[in-house]
């Protein structure tokens, strides 16, 4: 399944996320909080690796660094 952007923004709320926190959970460095915001605005695809991470979260899944 690949995500729309208005897909990732809900998935996004649903986490309860802010822009700078799925970026870090995602490991994509720093000011990749710019990155998550045109993935929602749809300026930029989301790559299928993201939606695969984010389908994970939404499941449950959770890397230890956000654990602790």
């Amino acid at each position: 399944m690949s995500f729309t952007k208005d897909d990732f923004k809900s998935a996004k709320q649903e986490l309860g996320m802010s822009a700078a926190q799925l970026a870090k959970t995602l490991r994509m460095g720093k000011r990749a909080d710019r990155t998550i915001r045109r993935y929602e605005s749809g300026e930029s695809p989301i790559p299928g690796p993201v939606t695969v991470a984010v389908e994970a979260l939404l499941t449950g899944f959770r890397p230890k660094e956000i654990e602790e």
